[in-house]
Parts: C-alpha cells; sequence; structure tokens
C-alpha cells in the first residue's frame, strides 16, 4: 500500500575550493537518505521507492555558492502474513 511521498533538502556553502572535491558531497547524500528513512518510519511505511536525488548548484549574487540536495520518494508498506 502507499503510504505517500516523502522529501528532504539539504545545503552546504561552498569555498572555492571545495566546488571541485566531489568527495563532499557523498556525505550529503547520506544524510538526506537518512531524513528519507525517518520520515518513512514516522508513516509506519516499511520501504520507499522510486527515491530520486536532484543536486544543484546555487549561485548566489553576493555571497557563496551552495550545494544543493533534495532526495524524493513514495513511501510503501508491505502486507504483513499472520
Amino acid at each position: 500500500m502507499i503510504l505517500g511521498v516523502v522529501n528532504a533538502t539539504l545545503k552546504r556553502t561552498l569555498t572555492a575550493e571545495q566546488i571541485d572535491e566531489v568527495d563532499c558531497y557523498e556525505e550529503l547524500y547520506t544524510q538526506v537518505k537518512t531524513k528519507l528513512i525517518e520520515k518513512a518510519v514516522a508513516k509506519n511505511g516499511d520501504g520507499i521507492i522510486g527515491v530520486h536525488f536532484v543536486p544543484q548548484i546555487v549561485n548566489v549574487v553576493v555571497g557563496p555558492k551552495y550545494v544543493m540536495l533534495h532526495g524524493y520518494g513514495t513511501v510503501i508498506s508491505l502486507p504483513h502474513r499472520k
């Protein structure tokens, strides 16, 4: 059964040196996944399907750049046998 959609967004400020350091982005994926799981558990879900991640570099006119990572998916409940 479908219980709903969950989403999570995180951002990190980037310095000029960090823009090309792809390894620092992996932590964002882990943090977004953790937030999605927490929200699925709050809905009494058994899992999340169709998970998508949308990374984006945001340029601010005055100030630093940000990397934003948005994740979303569908929370499901599996039929439980008794």
